[in-house]
């Protein structure tokens, strides 16, 4: 089965994945919570749980994809290439495993954009692409 995901859709999910490995590690490079405002410090540890939570839901070859992708302490340096030799599976099914996991992210977060076409035709069942005579 093919996972088609919208790509506005797929950059906001990788977009919050990496805001959440940002706010995750953020402690690490020297700020305190003492130096933001109390309110700010819960708000970003909310979130970095929703999307703990939301990855924990996904299966345990996508859960592994994400976490070593976005979530680890130095994801912004890691590549696709590296996450699928490291996971020793061929580049189709990593890009595969990823998108199915992107939808299921989306989906889960609700920020999936299921929109119907604007120009749905209710006689054909088909959208404006269609060749009908």
């Amino acid at each position: 089965m093919r996972v088609r995901i919208n790509k506005n859709t797929f950059k906001t999910v990788e977009e919050m994945l990496k805001q959440a490995q940002f706010f995750k590690f953020i402690n690490l490079v020297g700020v305190t919570d003492k130096q933001l405002d109390d309110g700010i410090v819960q708000q970003r540890e909310q979130f970095v749980k929703r999307i703990e939570k939301a990855v924990a839901l996904l299966a345990p070859k996508e859960i592994r994809l994400i976490t070593e992708r976005y979530l680890s302490q130095d994801g912004n340096y890691v590549k696709d290439y590296e996450v699928y030799e490291a996971m020793q599976i061929s580049e189709y099914t990593y890009y595969q495993y990823k998108s199915r996991a992107m939808q299921k992210l989306a989906d889960i977060l609700g920020i999936s954009s299921e929109v119907p076409d604007s120009h749905w035709c209710p006689l054909c069942n088909r959208g404006a692409t269609s060749e009908r005579g």
